[in-house]
């Protein structure tokens, strides 16, 4: 499982509470974050410069793997490293030119029609919540 169950210290139950139900857990400098919206699981394990983003209906697991890499003055490369989710490929890229990080999608098994919601959950918990996915430094 990428996204914990339980928070730990003050500083974490605070944000629980400001995040709306999302679970914050921080343990060893990793971050890890995790929601749901519309039936589906999403889990997020931040790190420096990149993070790493579950998607699908069940708890995580890696059955697809993505990535994409923000460059400078061009589009962000992608590749599909493991899987036949071929809209995770699509995603890490445009996850990748929003957030400049370096971006490594998990997915489970989606239905083409739920893909766009999907999209539309993370880039709204971005927007509103950008601290679960991004890093400063």
């Amino acid at each position: 499982m990428l996204g914990g169950q339980e928070v730990v210290g003050e500083t974490q139950q605070a944000e629980q509470e400001e995040n709306q139900g999302e679970v914050v857990e921080e343990k060893g400098g990793v971050r890890h974050g995790a929601f749901t919206a519309m039936g589906l699981h999403f889990s997020v394990i931040k790190m420096v410069q990149s993070f790493i983003l579950w998607v699908g209906h069940e708890e995580a697991n890696m059955n697809t793997i993505s990535t994409a890499l923000s460059l400078p003055s061009r589009p962000p490369s992608s590749s599909r490293i493991l899987g036949t989710q071929e809209w995770t490929t699509l995603l890490a890229q445009k996850l990748a030119g929003k957030t400049k990080h370096q971006v490594f999608i998990f997915a489970g098994e989606l239905e083409p029609d739920e893909v766009p919601m999907c999209e539309k959950i993370i880039f709204q918990k971005l927007q509103q919540s950008p601290a679960i996915f991004l890093t400063t430094s």
